[in-house]
């Protein structure tokens, strides 16, 4: 009896092997007109990206190799990396593939079925009702606080003038966070004035927690990962950063049923919070407290870390190209008799666009962005991108094409106003359906912050060896931080 079990056992797992052979060769036949990546067996390519602070230097070496298209596995998962203008032009416009890849699932516990990490009609709906939260006469009434809260940055880094090097990450982490509290959450907390700041510093352990698990072929199984110190870390991290997020909505609650009670004698300013709190659907139900906190979640951490990041490269160069700054100070400096700075004077400083253009070419806020494929689909007419397949698109490498920008490393903001790039060769806030939503409002946040730093302060580099050391996580970062030295402009 037992001898026959055996040999059902076997006769069983010789069967699923079999198919799970015969499936992965179909598989790669369909996508072998894409140049593959060496790796090992098992695990892939995995070693090749185990060091944060290469991945995106190897990946975009074998992009320039293979004309910005290659294939390689991270363990079990099928990868193919893209940065081919013409294949990102047919990708990212079209409608199918929609879904985000198996690694934005690992955010899952923090921000739930969120805008960043949700699809299909969740996503659909999401989108839409979030769409007004960033109409122009919603980010009009915002520029006063972008004003008020860049006014206490000032006042923040006046106490860093005269010292050898700042490292100014930190202090414009806590800057971003302020302004998507006072704006999109419609609450003040003052975060600029607090030396430390849980939330910050959870939401940077979740990151590099995010990508040790992205690029471990063992701990993407869901199974295995709960079994480890990192699952118990990350949901306690979760748990503090749902707290605060709950504590938004309730504080923010509690303003609106103050304000509503005033009758209406002042004008209020209407948050992306208040829309969803204010939603009610077809048969007048109000959304979720869990929806809702996941949007909260999703775009205060999406809303801060990234345009951070940003200004931080942004000052950065800056202090490296004093030419630059020279001339982004020529353009701002009439600002500085305004009683008040409006959306049209922010919009006027055409210089200072460029300057915010070439910083997100050379260092985007967010590197990689990646889709998985839920159906076959067929591109240029023959060739296959097989369901199951995940396609991650490297804006670095995009951004740094050689065959489209001259001297694509160096700091040049003029570069486009001598050549605008093709569409799809660039893409700091994505492209195509599941394109930023708030890059408006960033681009606009990072305006008003580099002016008004620009009229108070000079910045020179914290010394001339410093360079920043990049790493790849949920949000590009430096490694040895973002370093200048200010002096108080006379």
């Amino acid at each position: 009896m037992l001898f026959w079990l055996f040999q059902v056992v076997f006769a069983l797992a010789a069967a699923f092997c079999i198919a799970f052979c015969l499936k992965k060769y179909n598989f790669k036949k369909k996508i072998s007109w894409v140049p593959f990546v060496s790796g090992y067996p098992v695990i892939g390519a995995a070693l090749e990206l185990r060091d944060r602070k290469k991945i995106l230097e190897n990946i975009e070496n074998h992009l320039n190799k293979h004309n910005g298209l290659c294939y390689m596995e991270v363990g079990t998962i099928p990868m193919l990396m893209a940065s081919n203008p013409d294949f990102l032009k047919w990708f990212l416009s079209s409608n199918l593939p929609l879904a985000k890849s198996y690694s934005y699932g690992f955010l899952h516990n923090w921000l739930g079925g969120g805008l960043l990490i949700s699809a299909g009609e969740r996503w659909r709906r999401s989108r839409k009702l979030l769409n007004p939260a960033f109409h122009f006469s919603i980010l009009e009434q915002f520029i006063e606080v972008f004003e008020d809260a860049t006014k206490d940055l000032v006042r923040i880094l006046e106490q860093e003038v005269g010292k050898d090097e700042v490292d100014i990450h930190y202090i414009l982490t806590r800057y971003t966070l302020d302004v998507i509290c006072q704006t999109s959450m419609g609450v003040q907390l003052k975060i600029q004035d607090r030396e430390n700041t849980d939330y910050i510093n959870a939401v940077a352990s979740m990151g590099e927690l995010i990508m040790e698990r992205t690029f471990n072929p063992f701990k993407t199984f869901d199974l295995i990962y709960k079994l480890t110190a990192d699952y118990r870390q990350e949901m306690a991290y979760v748990k503090l950063l749902h707290e605060v997020s709950e504590g938004v909505i309730n504080k923010r609650k509690q303003e609106i049923e103050a304000e509503n009670k005033e009758d209406g004698k002042k004008k209020r300013k209407m948050a992306f919070l208040d829309l969803l709190l204010m939603y009610k659907d077809e048969n007048g139900q109000p959304l979720s407290q869990d929806f809702i906190r996941h949007e909260v979640d999703t775009f205060m951490f999406a809303g801060h870390d990234t345009t951070a990041a940003a200004l931080g490269f942004a000052l950065y160069l800056l202090a490296k190209h004093s030419n630059v700054q020279a001339e982004a100070f020529r353009e701002v400096e009439p600002l500085g008799s305004t009683s008040k700075i409006t959306i049209w004077d922010l919009q006027n400083l055409k210089y200072l666009d460029l300057v915010i253009k070439e910083t997100l070419r050379l260092y985007p806020s967010v590197p990689m962005i990646a889709r998985h494929i839920t159906e076959d689909l067929t591109y240029d007419g023959d060739k296959v991108l097989p369901k199951g397949l995940t396609v991650t698109v490297v804006i670095s490498a995009v951004n740094k094409d050689d065959s489209i920008y001259n001297k694509p490393n160096e700091f040049n903001p003029s570069r486009f106003l001598e050549e605008e790039p093709k569409p799809f060769s660039y893409l700091p806030f994505s492209a195509g359906p599941r394109n930023c939503i708030g890059q408006k409002f960033a681009i606009l946040e990072m305006k008003m912050a580099l002016a008004m730093i620009l009229l108070n302060f000079e910045l020179f580099p914290a010394n001339p060896t410093f360079e920043p050391i990049l790493e790849s996580a949920t949000v590009l970062k430096s490694q040895n931080g973002i370093k200048v030295r200010l002096e108080k402009r006379s």
